[in-house]
């Protein structure tokens, strides 16, 4: 007599139920695709990263990459927007109430970048190897990325004139050198890999920015020791 083996499970057992597997927010996918290809720029450089190898590296399809972005070029403009806003973002909350010193050194040292700009300027090297043909990529960048900075400065500049706590007359032109002396002259690393700045040039070069632009339109010395 054949017994009969008890398929059922305990109480309490968790049964496993197949199908479709937890599809990844837009978002995340995105993040997802900017690490692959951080990673693919660090063993190959940009020449090997190919949509394909990305794709692979993110784990997705090359059909899902390009449904996400249609090419390079797109994946390029959206991995650039994404470093720009850590660079530069406005204040929120109680922030905006610190001192013009502290409220510009926070604008302007949000979200630093542990990956470097090496990336970056290979990028931008290739945009500006494209302008010629296509300016419009050049066009896109100065547009949407450098105005936005700009116009974040402006509005804490702004803000600094109606609280009295400086003297401006043209916040527009201010925020345009105070970007420029912020930021490292880029030819020379565009040039010389070697040349990149470190975190720490960085954040020498801001600290120092900052005394020496306040300085000049606040009556008193500003003392801005890390």
């Amino acid at each position: 007599m054949q017994t009969k083996t008890n398929t059922q499970k305990p109480k309490g057992h968790a049964t496993i139920r197949r199908g479709r597997p937890i599809i990844a927010s837009c978002d995340e996918r995105r993040e997802a695709i900017f690490s692959a290809l951080e990673s693919v720029y660090a063993e190959y450089g940009l020449d090997g990263a190919t949509m394909q190898v990305i794709a692979q590296r993110a784990g997705m399809s090359k059909r899902t990459l390009y449904d996400i972005f249609p090419g390079r070029t797109a994946l390029f403009r959206t991995y650039m927007e994404k470093v720009a806003g850590q660079f530069i973002n406005p204040l929120l909350g109680s922030d905006t109430d610190l001192p013009v010193a502290e409220r510009l050194d926070r604008v302007l040292s949000q979200n630093l970048r542990r990956e470097g700009y090496g990336l970056p300027l290979e990028i931008l090297r290739a945009f500006m190897a494209q302008v010629p043909a296509t300016p419009e990529i050049g066009r896109d960048l100065v547009d949407r990325l450098m105005q936005r900075d700009l116009s974040i400065l402006i509005s804490e500049l702004d803000r600094s004139v109606m609280r009295g706590e400086i003297t401006l007359e043209d916040t527009t032109s201010a925020a345009a050198l105070l970007l420029d002396m912020v930021r490292p002259w880029p030819l020379e690393a565009l040039l010389d890999p070697a040349r990149l700045a470190t975190p720490k040039d960085f954040a020498e070069r801001r600290g120092l920015a900052i005394r020496v632009f306040l300085n000049g339109v606040v009556g008193h010395p500003i003392d801005l020791t890390p």
